[in-house]
């Protein structure tokens, strides 16, 4: 199981919309990355050791994980289309999303606080 692997405790995994709102709204004015996966998704599984080591490295920063298929109503109510795809939130509400590779991770992706 690659998606429960070396998870740093800033790295929640989210079960429900409910779950999902609680979170963002508990963060405060922390900065919330969400990640959208897939179990079959070679792209997410690639990605997930890099997340890892980066959420390890900013353990301020709050990373939510969300499996595609077992959360298909929260992907289609955010118009989740393609995967990995990962969502930024912070106090103010939804600043960006991006779908990433790993060669875009390997050039440089930076958390700016």
């Amino acid at each position: 199981k690659w998606w429960d692997k070396d998870g740093a405790p800033n790295m929640v995994e989210i079960h429900s919309m409910q779950e999902f709102i609680d979170a963002l709204s508990n963060a405060g004015d922390r900065l919330v990355i969400v990640d959208f996966y897939a179990r079959h998704c070679n792209g997410c599984r690639t990605l997930y050791p890099k997340l890892c080591k980066i959420a390890k490295e900013h353990p301020e920063v709050l990373f939510l994980k969300i499996n595609y298929d077992d959360n298909t109503e929260i992907c289609k109510a955010l118009n989740v289309k393609v995967l990995p795809l990962f969502f930024v939130y912070r106090a103010q509400g939804h600043l960006e999303s991006f779908s990433c590779t790993i060669s875009k991770v390997r050039a440089g992706l930076k958390i700016s606080l």
